[in-house]
């Protein structure tokens, strides 16, 4: 029996094929597919991804017995019937089709479907958990225009926020100035903007690349890097800590997971885990999976869905295989 599970996000696609025992088959990557993006762009990338997916693996797409799809960005019901139209227009059976929103996907790959929450903080971020009563409950995902707090965009936009202030003499001095120039290869501060607004256009993806500057300043002992790195900490903690309020699970044994290339900063995930252990003592913190491992989300909805058994077995054979 064989799977084909996409992660649709708004940096890149992934896609795999794995089977009913955990084997990978074939793996391949394309661009960003959430559904905030132009339609045109999410059809091309998903199906790039499916077609050099089905190559690498050599299994004809006649074998496949399931898609199981964790997309970005459906939020609206409108969302939901764009994300069937995709479905439609690719000629892919519906009903051997799951969509999944990409929290609760990723709500999966840490718990496996048992009560706790997981966040997120990629290029985006956002919280999803379950309590034992079957309640659900999300907190932030408004979007980088609104909200977006601790994660890739929300740390890049930050610093540059800083750089300007301190460059007009309304902020602190920081190294984030002499990084971001050379980055940028520009000579003087105000052409950071150009780039960033004319160049660049303001994109989510490449935007957000610029937080990965942000934490290497930041352990370099960057006062305002640092900064700005603990808020983001503090910020992730915060959409943990308010589902778990929500669903009343403050003082139960819950697991936490998370999700997503901020947590590969060690300032981020110190100040994260100090927060959840202090307001959410009884909860186990799971290690942060990181990169293609989120593929674990989709897949095991999928197992459940065709009543696989979910072994650790099985799954640590998809993430040692995923990751080479």
């Amino acid at each position: 029996m064989f799977i084909l599970a996409l992660d649709m996000g708004k940096t890149k696609t992934f896609a795999t094929i794995v089977d009913d025992e955990g084997q990978v088959y074939g793996k391949a990557v394309s661009g960003p597919s959430g559904m905030w993006l132009e339609k045109d762009v999410a059809i091309e990338n998903m199906k790039e991804a499916i077609d050099r997916c089905l190559k690498n693996s050599k299994i004809p797409f006649s074998k496949i017995n399931l898609i199981s799809i964790s997309w970005a960005d459906l939020d609206t019901k409108k969302d939901w019937e764009n994300a069937w139209k995709i479905i439609e227009e690719l000629n892919l059976n519906k009903d051997k089709v799951l969509i999944e929103h990409d929290v609760v996907a990723a709500y999966y790959a840490v718990t496996w479907g048992e009560p706790g929450i997981v966040v997120i903080g990629g290029t985006g971020s956002i919280a999803f958990g379950k309590n034992s009563r079957g309640e659900k409950m999300k907190s932030s995902g408004w979007g980088w225009l609104i909200g977006d707090e601790g994660s890739a965009y929300w740390i890049a936009i930050k610093a540059l926020n800083a750089v300007s202030r301190a460059y007009d003499g309304r902020g602190e001095q920081t190294l984030l100035t002499k990084k971001f120039k050379e980055y940028f290869k520009v000579e003087d501060e105000i052409y950071i903007s150009v780039k960033v607004h004319k160049e660049l256009k303001g994109s989510l993806t490449e935007v957000a690349k610029l937080a990965k500057i942000v934490d290497e300043v930041a352990s370099e002992g960057d006062k305002v890097a640092k900064s700005i790195m603990e808020e983001a900490g503090r910020e992730l903690a915060l959409d943990a800590i308010a589902v778990a309020k929500k669903l009343n699970m403050m003082n139960e044994k819950i697991v936490i997971g998370e999700i997503g290339s901020v947590f590969k900063s060690k300032t981020v995930t110190e100040v994260y885990k100090k927060a959840l252990k202090e307001n959410l003592p009884s909860a186990v913190i799971k290690e942060p999976i990181i990169g293609y491992m989120s593929i674990i989300g989709p897949i095991i909805i999928a197992y459940k869905k065709l009543n696989i058994e979910i072994t650790e077995e099985k799954i640590n054979n998809v993430m040692l295989n995923v990751a080479h």
